[in-house]
């Protein structure tokens, strides 16, 4: 008979599907695995998702692409960040960064984000935090991250969480979700995931029993669990212990390692005791897990011992390694073994488990659990959890959200030294978004919602500059005043989408202007500069923090400025006398003037004394761009793309003269790509291609500049996130890239597509004096001064201040007075 981890006992049918499976020793993971491309079903196969397991002391994550595909999600080359979260004057930070900072301030670091979630411990940095603000930094990562792998957000979220706590985080998680502009997550217990990495997404058949072993960093759980009809299984029993944790296994390898120097090198005992410094420590913890997993398959290692006051080796054989974790493991066998029996279970070694977790990796785990169950591994057991969640298809996902999480027995978490969590503190609801009638899917789109926003003034007939950002928009109407619309996402925790309103504090007339990711920029007559937004890497260019967040500050500038190009967490400016001025996140090199491992925000200073002569500047994601007056090209920062227009590689830090066989007159720099248009009005580009944003076709890299095949010159060029435009000299629009949400002005579908620029129809049959994009949306101004949007509209970009689903067809600003044929109020 063959083995498997989850057995039809309890069920008055087996399933046919199931009781034909025959041969594998391990047969639930080798077939879900192969069969996991085909196992969501509908539009849902090729939706992008992120999933992520938090754990008390890791979290790890998987990301599905819209083609299909899923991977793990890395960071800096790891499988997990470490779960922590570390508060200062400027917001949050998590993972690794939170472990330095925390060094730092002990009283702002939750090493676990969860648990003090969970045990309403919120006081930290002196504030008591809403449960949201700790989850919302590890979130924030992980999207970062998730990024890598497809510029595009994802449309859902799983967030696997322990068994027993999805009531008590839903609200947190949904609240930090949306502060990132994405949607309410599917919280699924950890066991009940685990279940679906190892039937390919689909759960349990119909009264089978499954038992899953989670051998986690923080405690050992086992979890019996019943399949149902719905998808969503019962939990039979469960049981888990804090002094099972993969961290107690290191504490007693750890103590271990004390003694045996205390009795063979004293003096290094000695220094070990009194070593303080976090990196060394840390580093020997790292030694400690490495120790452990090599001993899976070597008969001995050893473990490097290093302080400041001397260093060592130390010889562990797996025979002691038996002997260390010898009561662990009895306590291990009883854990199984109660759980078994509590759900009707044998516990001989004939019932089938599933681990999942890092402490899988403890090599005297199987040893000691084969006389209790047959155990199957997970073949990545750190991630398994993470990948059930991102596997699993909608229908299974909205059972799962509703299911009792209670025993069947009434049987809670009881195993030794486990502490139950005091209840949670009730948080507030989030409001809830108007929607539109079925009848008129544009009808969020036409009419402002007052219940969100005190009335404003009326929006102006015509508009005569705008600058789109990546999720907001600002524009200059025909009396000097300057207006936003749709969201500051990366202000504050929770965010909301604006109509249009003038921006207090801006006075026009408008000499140039540029909006970023979340922030503007812009610069007055006198060369002076006005800029809002958030100003966590100070690309602002103000030192303090504007209070409020949203209101509009000066920056401090060393020269009066003419031009002004804002990219993701940097700004560019161009002074007076022909030079270059640089504020924000150094980060790859982008500013132009900082050394190579700089990661503080800067002030706005000089770029270079020998970039002279410059009329015009262009900042991207990662690097930067500027033209001086011969047409000549100066590029600085990543060019991991080949977005400066080199061979793709590390790119510079300082500015350096860019090949090119043109004089160019414009210039625009996107994510990761870079366009420009000549004297004669041809359009250059260069770059990230790999959802056709350079307008070629070819590689998903190229390091030179190819030309645009365009109908007739064009007038001005545009870069967003992964799509691209130009303006051709009969007012013509035409767009390229990414069309995932029919941002280039036909029906888009996920991961689609076009390398061959389309004109745009525009309403009335409107021409074009203005363009630009963000995100997933494009936006134009028209020769009478409209302004329409069409693509992505979460944010509220047309201007509703609701977060709408979009569409392909261009729709007029909300509250903007019409004029065209067809278009009336």
């Amino acid at each position: 008979m063959p083995r498997r981890w989850w057995s039809p006992s309890f069920a008055t049918a087996r399933s046919p599907r199931r009781s034909a499976r025959s041969g594998s020793s391990r047969p639930s993971m080798g077939a879900a695995v192969r069969r996991r491309a085909t196992s969501t079903r509908g539009s849902d196969a090729m939706a992008r998702r992120l999933a992520l397991d938090i754990g008390a002391t890791t979290v790890t994550a998987r990301f599905r692409g819209g083609h299909g595909g899923s991977q793990t999600v890395l960071f800096d080359g790891a499988p997990s960040f470490p779960a922590a979260v570390c508060f200062d004057g400027n917001g949050a930070c998590a993972g690794a960064a939170a472990l330095a900072a925390g060094a730092g301030d002990p009283a702002s670091y939750a090493g676990s984000p969860l648990t003090a979630v969970l045990s309403a411990q919120l006081r930290y940095g002196g504030v008591e935090r809403d449960p949201a603000e700790l989850l919302m930094p590890v979130l924030s990562l992980a999207l970062a991250h998730a990024r890598d792998l497809d510029a595009q957000p994802p449309e859902s979220i799983s967030c696997v969480v322990p068994l027993g706590a999805m009531e008590r985080l839903r609200a947190p998680m949904s609240m930090a979700a949306r502060s990132l502009g994405l949607p309410d997550p599917s919280l699924i217990p950890e066991p009940v995931a685990a279940v679906l990495h190892a039937t390919g997404g689909r759960g349990l058949p119909s009264g089978g029993t499954g038992v899953i072993v989670d051998a986690g960093g923080s405690a050992m759980e086992v979890t019996v669990l019943r399949g149902t009809g719905s998808g969503a299984p019962v939990i039979v029993a469960d049981h888990s212990d804090r002094a099972l944790g993969g961290d107690d296994v290191d504490a007693r390898i750890l103590a271990w390692l004390g003694a045996f120097l205390d009795r063979d090198n004293p003096p290094l005992a000695a220094a070990l005791r009194a070593e303080t410094n976090r990196t060394l420590l840390a580093s020997l913890r790292d030694e400690v897990r490495r120790a452990k997993e090599d001993l899976a398959r070597l008969p001995e290692t050893e473990i490097a011992v290093t302080t400041l006051r001397g260093h060592g080796t130390v010889r562990l054989p797996r025979a002691d390694l038996d002997r260390i974790l010898a009561d662990w493991s009895a306590g291990a066998r009883a854990l199984l073994a109660r759980t078994l029996s509590e759900a009707g279970l044998p516990a001989n070694g004939s019932v089938g488990c599933f681990v999942i977790g890092g402490g899988a990796h403890v090599p005297v785990l199987g040893p000691a659990l084969a006389p209790i169950a047959r155990l199957t591994f997970a073949h990545e057991p750190l991630t398994a959890a993470a990948d059930g969640a991102l596997i699993a298809d909608d229908e299974v996902l909205e059972a799962i959200g509703k299911m009792d999480e209670a025993p069947a027995g009434a049987v809670g978490k009881r195993g030794p030294g486990a502490v139950k969590p005091p209840a949670m503190p009730k948080i507030p609801a989030m409001p809830k978004m108007p929607s539109a009638p079925a009848a008129s899917p544009f009808l969020a789109r036409t009419d402002p919602v007052a219940p969100l926003f005190p009335p404003g003034p009326p929006v102006p007939d015509e508009f005569v500059r705008f600058w789109p950002g990546a999720s907001h928009i600002a524009a200059e109407d025909a009396d000097g005043t300057v207006w936003q619309w749709g969201e500051l996402a990366t202000l504050a925790l929770v965010t909301k989408p604006m109509p249009p309103r003038p921006v207090a504090g801006v006075a026009g007339p408008v000499v140039a202007a540029s909006s970023g990711e979340s922030f503007t920029v812009i610069v007055d007559a006198h060369g002076g500069a006005t800029a809002w937004g958030p100003n966590e890497s100070n690309q602002l260019g103000a030192s303090t923090t504007p209070v409020p967040k949203d209101a509009a500050v000066r920056p401090v500038l060393p020269a009066t400025v003419t031009d002004v190009s804002c990219g993701t967490s940097h700004a560019l400016a161009v002074t007076s006398d022909g030079h270059v001025l640089s504020w924000g996140l150094p980060l790859g090199g982008r500013l132009g003037n900082a050394a190579p491992m700089d990661i503080a925000p800067q002030a706005p200073k000089p770029v270079t004394y020998n970039v002279r002569d410059i009329v015009a500047v262009a900042a991207g994601r990662n690097h930067s761009l500027a033209l001086d007056e011969s047409g000549g090209l100066w590029g600085w920062g990543r060019d991991n793309r080949g977005q400066l227009g080199g061979a793709a590689g590390r790119g510079s830090p300082y500015p350096m003269r860019l090949p090119t066989s043109v004089p160019f007159a414009t210039i625009v720099a996107g994510k990761d790509f870079s366009l420009a248009i000549d004297g004669e009005g041809a359009v250059w580009s260069w770059g990230r291609n790999d959802r056709g944003q350079l307008g070629l076709g070819g590689p998903a890299t190229r390091d030179g500049a190819g030309r645009v095949h365009l109908p007739a010159p064009a007038i001005r060029v545009f870069a967003a996130q992964g799509h691209a435009g130009a303006i051709l000299v009969d007012g013509t629009l035409v767009t390229w890239g990414a069309n995932d949400h029919g941002q280039l002005g036909f029906p888009g579908a996920l991961r689609s597509f076009s390398t061959v620029p389309r004109p745009v129809t525009l309403p009335g049959g409107a021409t074009a004096a203005g363009a630009g994009g963000g995100g997933g949306y494009s936006a134009c101004l028209t020769d009478d001064g409209k302004i329409f949007t069409w693509g992505e509209a979460y944010h509220g970009i047309d201007g509703s201040a609701a977060r709408g689903t979009g569409g392909h067809v261009p729709v007029q600003l909300a509250g903007q007075p019409r004029n065209l044929p067809g278009h009336n109020n």
